[in-house]
């Protein structure tokens, strides 16, 4: 972001139940992506001295959190989603000029439903909690049950300035609904959309008669302050989605201190597509690939950035098409100018890998825009050159790699790093049926979802889904960044209660079924009575 004069007055930030300004040691501007020019508000990079003051109001506030009952966790994020929807047409409208995402269909019709949809769902989890699994042996009076780690830090991408937003995405969701405070860094990229939120937030807090550290907000901190910050000890853990190099980063600095984190980083999401399935509805494939990869410029983590196949008549239809229809689309608004760069750059090292062009490859006449792009490899190139070519590039490109035969697709497969997503695309009159019992095992132990014959993007908010995976993709592999309740559980640990008297056991771990009649692990069975 390009630096401002100190000398003007900044955006406040949200620490302690007050608005006030920041410890600046900078100050920045976001981008219009539509134009490429600096927007008028202006937003502070906070000092440690900033950090150090959110870290003991949040401590202040888990201490208090923990004597609350669970649902009065839950009223406030039911309180909260409610005054985000009463003002959801002027946070798309901030997040359309912050990130140049479409009004519709992508933030008005699918994410800002998908934001209240999360809220809600861990409001419910909260007043629920069958999200801390509660564990009894009555004879030996041993119980144990998930409780909230404690203060918890958000770092958000840019690429969801709604459903994953530092103060509305579904880490600051399942933080809150375990029973954390939150610090949250707004994303440079869209912090008007995290101001709005955090002001409905503290009003939703007052409200609900939560501490008014629950929720805290900076919008910017040095690089080393964020390091500083996930290793303090006051810090229960983090939430971090972004990109492969910062993430580990910050992995590194947690770990000095042994504080959980959890990471979200990069993905390339592969696809097969089986020789039956080329054959039987190849142009069906095209259209849904081109969808997938182009939808929202491609600037979304389950994106698929590598497509397999076995070369053939049908494959060379299938390429056909994918062309046309990737030139036929034209030059899309990426993020930013940070995003657009990261792009060029990366194309152009698949470029010089080897990789060959085929469409695209080129800015548009924009500031911040790209065409949507294909470029192919032999498998063969891809095995000797795998550290070069099996690299993620962020935006509306894919890279085809083609097959001389199932056995070199599936050697192919060999190299792939984690992922979050694959899927694989398979005849439906059963042909391709023994190729897809040798390349699904392959998909399922570098994938943490693995999706059959359709596209890895258009992912459901389920209890059932899971949106993580092998590293680099995430860590810890397990968890989930989506799918109430159990996302929560990443900011959570188990504690076990041995021998302790009724009354001073925490509700849901005493005989009498907590108000929200979770369900409970009895004496070996599942019950909520």
């Amino acid at each position: 972001m390009p630096p401002a004069p100190r000398d003007t007055a900044a955006e406040p930030i949200l620490l302690a139940g007050a608005w006030r300004p920041a410890a600046a040691i900078d100050t920045y501007r976001a981008i219009d992506p539509a134009t490429g020019q600096p927007r008028d508000a202006l937003w502070p990079t906070s000092g440690w001295s900033d950090v150090d003051e959110a870290l003991d109001a949040a401590t202040h506030a888990a201490d208090e959190l923990r004597r609350l009952p669970s649902a009065a966790i839950g009223r406030f994020l039911a309180r909260y989603a409610d005054r985000l929807e009463a003002r959801g047409s002027e946070l798309v409208a901030l997040a359309h000029a912050e990130t140049g995402l479409l009004v519709k269909p992508r933030l008005a019709d699918h994410e800002l439903p998908r934001m209240l949809d999360q809220l809600r769902q861990a409001a419910l989890a909260a007043a629920e909690e069958t999200w801390r699994m509660a564990t009894i042996d009555t004879a030996k009076n041993i119980r144990a049950a998930a409780f909230g780690l404690g203060p918890v830090v958000v770092f958000p991408p840019a690429n969801f300035p709604l459903a994953y937003g530092a103060v509305t995405g579904g880490d600051f969701a399942a933080a809150i609904a375990g029973g954390n405070p939150v610090i949250t860094k707004a994303h440079a990229g869209h912090p008007s959309v995290s101001r709005l939120a955090a002001a409905e937030a503290l009003e939703a807090l007052r409200e609900t008669g939560l501490p008014p550290a629950t929720v805290q907000l900076v919008h910017g901190l040095a690089p080393a302050d964020g390091e500083r910050l996930v290793a303090d000890v006051r810090v229960g853990g983090t939430g971090f989605t972004g990109s492969q190099q910062a993430g580990e980063k910050l992995f590194a600095a947690a770990a000095t201190t042994g504080r959980p984190i959890w990471v979200e980083m990069g993905s390339i999401n592969p696809v097969v597509v089986l020789p039956g399935a080329l054959a039987e509805r190849g142009e069906e494939i095209a259209e849904q690939l081109t969808a997938s990869v182009t939808g929202s410029a491609g600037q979304v983590c389950i994106k698929p950035s590598i497509v397999f196949f076995v070369d053939g008549e049908a494959a060379e239809g299938f390429v056909g098409a994918l062309c046309r229809r990737f030139a036929a689309i034209g030059p899309q608004v990426l993020l930013g100018p940070s995003g657009h760069d990261r792009l060029v750059a990366a194309v152009g090292h698949l470029h010089a890998s080897g990789a060959r062009l085929l469409v695209g490859g080129a800015a548009g006449e924009g500031p911040c825009t790209f065409l949507p792009t294909l470029l192919d490899v032999t498998a063969a190139e891809l095995v000797a050159n795998r550290r070069s070519l099996l690299v993620e590039a962020f935006g509306n490109v894919t890279l085809l790699v083609r097959c001389g035969t199932l056995a070199e697709l599936e050697r192919a497969l060999e190299p792939l790093e984690g992922a979050l997503a694959a899927c694989f695309h398979a005849a439906r009159d059963g042909s391709d049926d023994e190729a897809a019992r040798a390349v699904v095992p392959l998909l399922i132990a570098r994938a943490g979802r693995v999706v059959e014959n359709r596209m890895t993007t258009g992912m459901s908010v389920s209890p059932a889904m899971q949106h993580g995976g092998p590293w680099p993709s995430a860590a810890p592999p397990f968890f989930s960044a989506v799918g109430m309740p159990w996302s929560i559980l990443r900011f959570a640990r188990r504690i076990c209660f041995d021998g302790w008297s009724q009354e001073r056991l925490p509700e849901c771990l005493r005989d009498e079924p907590p108000a929200g009649r979770p369900w409970r692990f009895i004496d070996g069975e599942w019950s909520r009575e």
